[in-house]
């Protein structure tokens, strides 16, 4: 049964995806063909709402000024990002926006999408992700199901401050929810050395399934996960501990599953293939001599979401009991210290869903921040920021930022029907300390075409 059924997986990946072999006929070796785009003020809705603050005991202890907005994103999702100036970028939607003075004026990157069909008011929107790449580079790629299901990538050069679009051909039909890593190379991609890998995955059969690519605009190159780990023979690892200021801005989404190393690399630890459910190894690293991926084995031990910062050092954070465990490592994994982060009294006792929370780690601040969501009796989700002191070898919590009202129930995926969607947490932390983070509440509205009291998730920033 359990070769039948693998073959019934490869069957289903093959027909959605094609053979790798015809990848990589797909594009050719030319370059892509690549456009550009001039980003537009938007004359967006700015509001500034205060939320308590609370102590490391649960203490209200005051209030804090957050600065809010629709800021793209789309029905259910944004998705912000900052990078070393301290520019916000919020990319869960069709097209990347920014805001160069921390939410007061936002700019929309717009650019052409082939077959357009109806992106505008009246339909959810497309999908996007976002990472910050070394010295502001910023990398992203956006999925529309409106324009005929179509994957296109972008990537901003900060030193000459442009933009460039292109078309992204091959992918698994259906792209839904795409993630995306930046990983510092060298690597060795189809026998060419580059000095980074653009590491994208999404779709709704199946995510094992990444496209690869040495320049954030094409992606050319299939990596099929499961089953590069199935071929390999796992190798001792211990991760190493370097500064790299570069570190502190590239962390992605946990829906990744990755972790970008400061040294060069990245390890992967969601390793459950979709469609079989093997799972060859529970760490993955992408062998930089073949981009490929291989099995290792830790020297320590790793758990939840774990990032590295720009001293080298990691912080994870994963669900125990009632809280939220964040723990940091001063050794590449082999020792830690953690400390237990729980709502304060009023907002909430348990995690809206067990991986509904998310972490950014900042070595020059020594200092990380958490964003979760927490359900109170009546399924009313509040939206909590725990700022966390990492100048020390043990983590100690400094404060926590309540963030909106606290006042709707909200679904987290497509099944939820009738509630609006809050699909997933994202939060940045500004070299000036300052946090924005998303959030959603009753005055969180949106109206489209067809829903004149749509509800989605807005952007807040800390004045």
């Amino acid at each position: 049964m359990r070769h039948r059924r693998t073959l019934t997986a490869l069957a289903c990946v093959t027909a959605a995806l094609g053979s790798a072999t015809a990848f990589a006929t797909i594009g050719g070796s030319g370059p892509v063909p690549s456009t550009g785009a001039t980003p537009t003020p938007i004359a967006e809705k700015v509001r500034v709402s205060s939320y308590p603050v609370y102590d490391a005991r649960g203490r209200k202890v005051g209030s804090a000024k957050w600065r809010i907005s629709p800021a793209g994103g789309n029905c259910c999702e944004t998705y912000v990002a900052a990078t070393p100036t301290g520019r916000i970028v919020e990319a869960g939607g069709t097209y990347p926006w920014y805001t160069d003075d921390n939410g007061q004026h936002w700019y929309q990157v717009k650019f052409q999408i082939p077959d357009q069909n109806d992106n505008g008011a009246t339909v959810a929107g497309g999908e996007g992700a976002t990472v910050v790449g070394p010295n502001g580079d910023i990398y992203g790629v956006t999925w529309d199901a409106y324009s005929g299901d179509h994957l296109q990538a972008y990537r901003y050069t900060a030193q000459t401050k442009t933009w460039a679009v292109s078309e992204v051909v091959m992918k698994s039909p259906f792209y839904d929810r795409p993630w995306l890593t930046y990983a510092k190379g060298p690597f060795t991609l189809n026998g060419t050395k580059t000095n980074q890998i653009l590491d994208v995955t999404g779709g709704g059969i199946t995510k094992d399934v990444d496209t690869l690519s040495p320049d954030g605009q094409d992606y050319s190159t299939p990596s099929y996960v499961v089953n590069d780990e199935k071929g390999s023979s796992a190798v001792p690892f211990r991760i190493p501990v370097v500064h790299n200021p570069a570190a502190d801005w590239w962390q992605p989404h946990p829906g990744t599953g990755t972790i970008p190393l400061n040294a060069g690399g990245v390890l992967r630890t969601a390793n459950t293939d979709d469609i079989t459910g093997d799972n060859p190894c529970t760490v993955a690293r992408l062998d930089p001599a073949t981009s490929k991926w291989q099995c290792v084995t830790l020297t320590g031990h790793l758990q939840g979401v774990v990032r590295q910062d720009s001293r080298g050092y990691l912080t994870e954070v994963y669900p125990l009991g009632g809280g939220l465990v964040l723990a940091t490592s001063r050794d590449g994994g082999v020792h830690w210290s953690s400390t237990t982060l729980t709502p304060p009294p009023g907002t909430g006792t348990t995690l809206e869903t067990p991986d509904l929370f998310n972490v950014i780690a900042n070595g020059k601040l020594k200092q990380a921040v958490v964003t979760s969501r927490w359900d109170d009796g009546s399924h009313h989700g509040h939206d909590l920021v725990f700022r966390v002191d990492e100048s020390k070898p043990a983590p100690a919590l400094m404060r926590t930022y309540a963030v909106g009202k606290g006042d709707i129930e909200t679904g987290n995926d497509v099944s939820s029907l009738t509630m609006p969607r809050f699909d997933y947490e994202s939060i940045a932390l500004l070299p000036n300390g300052k946090i924005a983070v998303t959030f959603d509440d009753s005055s969180c509205l949106q109206p489209t075409t067809r829903d004149p009291n749509h509800d989605s998730p807005e952007v807040a920033i800390l004045v």
